[in-house]
């Protein structure tokens, strides 16, 4: 047997798919930080706390609309009315996450 026969995770290719986007990485950061739950209002203002010149509403459209819906379709979130759940094999993303941050810091300087 293959130690990936087991791997309840989804495809590398849907991982990097997923997480192409600052905006559900810092998503996923939130969740993983002050979660594992979060309304869609509390992820609107953590993330634009990240960025002062944005609005809280533009950024609650922006996830309701676009992407929440992929981090669900990709299995990492699960969402129920207003509450945003991260699913327990997401926490096997950590490691892409940490990797984005070190490249993004990188890209900052």
């Amino acid at each position: 047997m293959s130690p990936l026969d087991n791997i309840d995770t989804p495809a590398p290719s849907v991982i990097f798919s997923t997480l192409a986007s600052a905006r559900r990485r810092l998503v996923l950061r939130e969740l993983l930080e002050h979660g594992p739950s979060l309304t869609v209002d509390a992820l609107a203002e953590r993330i634009s706390a990240h960025r002062p010149d944005t609005d809280p509403r533009r950024v609650f459209a922006q996830l309701h609309h676009s992407h929440l819906p992929k981090l669900e379709d990709s299995g990492m979130v699960r969402i129920e009315d207003d509450l945003v759940t991260l699913e327990k094999h997401a926490k096997a993303i950590e490691p892409y996450l940490l990797l984005a941050d070190r490249y993004d810091s990188t890209r900052e300087k």
